[in-house]
């Protein structure tokens, strides 16, 4: 059941690091608008919730492996 989450995180995670990318870049350095600002927060916020998942995810797989 939590690989099949893992999955779909890893493809969420994956196709929401351009969009953040482009945010980014488009708020330092061409658009200082307050709304693309809070854009970039929540973005920023999924990334590391799912990137801790995925982080997290190896080791919990590590370790039902041993217990197996």
């Amino acid at each position: 059941m939590l690989n099949k989450i893992g999955k779909y995180i890893r493809k969420f995670h994956r196709y929401l690091t351009p969009v953040f990318v482009v945010i980014t870049v488009l708020y330092m350095f061409i658009i200082q608008n307050p709304a693309l600002y809070k854009i970039q927060r929540v973005l920023m916020l999924s990334m590391a919730v799912t990137g801790t998942f995925l982080f997290v995810q190896i080791y919990y797989n590590k370790n039902k492996a041993k217990k197996r």
